[in-house]
C-alpha cells in the first residue's frame, strides 16, 4: 500500500470513542515533523498549530521538542482548552479558537457532518490546514 493511500485512510477512518488511532496519530506528527528526525520543536508544533501554551504543558523536562506522546498531549490539552462544557466535542466556535476557523477545513475533518469534531476529528483538521 503506498504512503498517499495509507494516508488517505488514516484521514478517514474514525475510532469508535472519538480518540485518534495511532494511524491518526503517525500520520500528524510525520507531517509535523517535516525534518523526520522523530521530535517537534516549537517552530514546527506552531506550524503544525499547536499553542505555545500547550507546547509548554506538554513538554514538562523542558527540552525544547515534543516525542510522539508529549504531541498527543499537546493536542489533547489544546483541545480541552477549547471545551469549556467538556462534552468531548468542539463546536464551530469552539474549534475556531483551537485554531481551526476554516469552514472547509472543519467540514472536511467532520465526515459524519454533525457539526462538531471529537479529539480524532481535532487531529485530522490540525493535519489538514497545517502548512
Amino acid at each position: 500500500m503506498t504512503a498517499v493511500a495509507v494516508s488517505m485512510i488514516s484521514m478517514t477512518a474514525l475510532a469508535a470513542d472519538g480518540q485518534p488511532t495511532d494511524m491518526d496519530v503517525a500520520a500528524a506528527f510525520k507531517k509535523a515533523d517535516p525534518d523526520h528526525d522523530g521530535t517537534v520543536n516549537w517552530a514546527e508544533a506552531r506550524k503544525f498549530g499547536i499553542t505555545r501554551r500547550a507546547f509548554e504543558h506538554a513538554n514538562p523536562d523542558k527540552d525544547g521538542t515534543l516525542d510522539r506522546q508529549e504531541f498527543v498531549a499537546a493536542i489533547t490539552y489544546q483541545f480541552n482548552e477549547a471545551n469549556p462544557d467538556n462534552d468531548g466535542t468542539l463546536d464551530r466556535k469552539e474549534a475556531a479558537r483551537a485554531g481551526i476557523r476554516s469552514k472547509a477545513t472543519f467540514d472536511a475533518a467532520n465526515p459524519d457532518h454533525d457539526g462538531t469534531l471529537d479529539l480524532a476529528e481535532y487531529l485530522r483538521a490540525l493535519a489538514l490546514k497545517a502548512r
